[in-house]
């Protein structure tokens, strides 16, 4: 391991090295930093120099000094245990002095003063990937599980009342893996994910220094999650777009798709093709994540998952994608299909072995998107189709072991049988990579297929925002039945009954019934009977 200074500040502490992993001598490309924190010291990187010009040879452990490290990103502790096995990566880690295993499985009294000193987590655990390296990284070696726990998120009404959201990822049987929100418009849905994006990155409304002045604690304990990726295809959302402007270092974190974008000097722009051009880039990004992952154990292959995912909902023989500059291809132009036309580059695992990324997507034109192509001809998809394989591609080109998918408002382009179609595509992409999904929605296709405490219904009846779970099964559940707990269908007058009331008045309701004849069905005609005795 070679490491570097690095002057970045957090909140007066310095704790911040640059890290490289060279194994045989050859570098893994491994972006992540290492954050030391030494006893009474608050810049890690002047006092490491002083060392080594007191004579330290840099080899670990550092001598006559109390000190623990948590790495950025968990990929390291896989990293060093795919490469070196699990006995010499423990021994690695040891010689680190690695937080996260001496306070979790050794309950090193040293580590633990020093895991409670201001500075631990304000700069150590300033970022999620090392928050989420020292929950969890230690776990790979004594062979617990490492999944995404339960946790609360205490948002900040507009009235400055908190209220717990408590999100369930935890079940033994149901199907705990994915959480709904849903109430009627202007409730606070699309706030409410706000408020997880930016208290989970401590941005924005989640920037400590601002949660201290209003002494608020976002969450019960810290989102064990590697990575947020963000979906919103609706015009009006005004998501954190990316983390380019945001003092993070982890800049990889989180992912945003939608139809904005970031423009030059701070504008925001709209582009209906965003999500085509998104799923050309995201299954590139998967075919080189295959490659360049595939030394470690039990590590998930993209491009087989999305494959298999979308052929249980539609037929297909192959994923393309179009061919502008065939010459930067290399050895690979003999793979091309021709199809009305044009050039297409039917996608394989092979494709990352001959040419590099940067010549793949230079040779394609990314923004025809994702092609499917079956018997020699391109499949021909429905926009709601396109939609929802732009969204799976998208979020599995993203996929870490361990992330949160928080999706708003999937139902918007599809109708409700791609609505419960898509849900079944999400679980099938999610399970491989133990990861789980937030969807904020309106559909009652989608909540039926949630049990009751994964659903969470936001409403306001004149006191404020409330947040409740419904007080009966919904999973399997009966559509009316869940319609009338959440939208309170039996308190709004629908205009089919004030047409009724009318008639009723101005007939018998036996007449009413004679003159509508067959025009109405049974359940109509007990509606038009009570109505009678009401009247």
């Amino acid at each position: 391991m070679s490491l570097r200074g690095n002057n970045w500040d957090d909140y007066g502490a310095k704790t911040t090295l640059d890290a490289k992993l060279y194994f045989n001598g050859e570098l893994l490309d491994l972006e992540f930093h290492l954050k030391i924190l030494i006893e009474e010291c608050k810049y890690t990187d002047v006092k490491l120099g002083s060392l080594c010009r007191d004579g330290w040879d840099g080899f670990f452990p550092i001598p006559d000094i109390n000190y623990i490290c948590v790495p950025s990103d968990i990929d390291f502790y896989n990293t060093i245990v795919s490469k070196l096995g699990k006995k010499r990566a423990l021994a690695v880690i040891l010689l680190l002095k690695d937080a996260g295993y001496l306070v979790n499985i050794i309950n090193d009294p040293i580590a633990k003063v020093l895991a409670e000193r201001f500075e631990f987590s304000s700069s150590v655990l300033r970022e999620s990937g090392a928050i989420k390296a020292y929950q969890d990284g230690w776990r790979i070696f004594d062979g617990s599980i490492n999944e995404i726990h339960d946790f609360e998120l205490n948002i900040l009404t507009p009235e400055m009342t908190p209220r717990k959201l408590p999100f369930r990822f935890q079940s033994s049987i149901l199907p705990y893996d994915i959480n709904v929100l849903i109430g009627p418009n202007g409730v606070g849905k699309s706030y409410c994910i706000k408020s997880l994006v930016e208290y989970w990155l401590k941005t924005g409304i989640g920037e400590p220094k601002y949660l201290k002045q209003l002494e608020h604690i976002p969450f019960n304990r810290p989102p064990n999650i590697s990575k947020l990726i963000l979906v919103s295809y609706s015009p009006f959302e005004e998501f954190t777009l990316d983390l380019k402007t945001v003092k993070l270092q982890e800049k990889r974190a989180y992912k945003y798709f939608g139809f904005r974008f970031q423009k030059e000097k701070g504008h925001i722009g709209i582009n209906r093709n965003l999500p085509s051009l998104n799923s050309a880039e995201s299954i590139v990004k998967a075919v080189y994540d295959d490659l360049k992952f595939d030394f470690m154990t039990n590590r998930v292959k993209k491009l087989p998952i999305v494959s298999t995912a979308l052929m249980n909902a539609f037929a297909f023989d192959t994923m393309a994608l179009e061919v502008s500059h065939s010459v930067l291809l290399g050895m690979l132009p003999f793979l091309l299909k021709n199809i009305n036309g044009k050039k297409y580059l039917p996608l394989s695992p092979g494709i990352a072995k001959h040419i590099t990324e940067d010549q793949l997507i230079s040779a394609c034109n990314l923004e025809a998107g994702v092609v499917f192509i079956k018997d020699e001809q391109q499949c021909l998809l429905s926009s709601g189709q396109r939609l929802f394989t732009y969204i799976v591609i998208n979020v599995v080109g993203e996929l870490r072991e361990n992330s949160l998918v928080v999706i708003d408002e999937p139902e918007l382009f599809l109708h409700p049988t791609l609505e419960v179609e898509f849900i079944s595509l999400l679980k099938t992409v999610l399970e491989p990579f133990k990861s789980k999904a937030i969807l904020a929605t309106h559909s009652l296709s989608v909540v039926r297929e949630v049990p009751s405490k994964c659903v969470h219904i936001l409403r306001d009846e004149g006191y404020g925002l409330d947040i409740v779970s419904p007080p009966f099964e919904t999973f399997g559940g009966d559509m009316q039945r869940i319609s009338s707990y959440v939208f309170g269908d039996k308190s709004v007058t629908k205009p089919f009954e004030d047409l009724l009331v009318a008639q009723v008045r101005k007939h018998s309701p036996e007449r009413l019934i004679e003159l509508l004849g067959d025009e109405i069905n049974e359940e109509i005609t007990m509606k038009i009977l009570r109505l009678g005795r009401k009247l």
